[in-house]
């Protein structure tokens, strides 16, 4: 039975497989068995936006980190019949490369210096209201 669990994932080499297709997998043994991701959430409380996420999909500011969703994925590959073990080291491999994180948005130079200023300003405000509260005391 562990055989056929991991077919369709042990017909490709581990490390030139890649998170691109686990997704795809995934998102192809989802759909064979007819499921919309609404009921595959409710079979594995997995949430929907997970599900999307592991499938290549969805906003990828919902995740602090990628690699939160490996027992979500680990519940999901079961779900489908694919083994764990192989589909969570796949998704490893992909995150430690970047695969996985390089669809998420980066970082604007301008954004990262407002979000410097706005940190200082809030810095320098609570450095005046230590130096009002000391002035009243004295």
């Amino acid at each position: 039975m562990e055989e056929d669990k991991s077919s369709d994932l042990q017909e490709y080499p581990l490390r030139e497989v890649g998170h691109e297709h686990i997704s795809t997998l995934l998102k192809r043994r989802r759909e064979e068995k007819g499921l919309t991701l609404q009921e595959t959430a409710a079979a594995t409380h997995v949430p929907v936006y997970y599900l999307q996420h592991l499938e290549g999909g969805g906003n990828p500011h919902l995740l602090a980190d990628e690699l939160y969703l490996i027992p979500f994925l680990r519940t999901y590959a079961i779900f489908l019949d694919l083994d764990p073990a192989y589909a969570v080291a796949e998704f490893v491999i992909a995150s430690h490369r970047g695969e996985v994180a390089a669809g998420m948005a980066q970082e604007t130079p301008r954004r990262l210096l407002f979000r410097r200023l706005v940190f200082f300003l809030i810095l320098a405000g609570l450095g005046v209201l230590v130096l009002w509260l000391f002035g009243r005391q004295g």
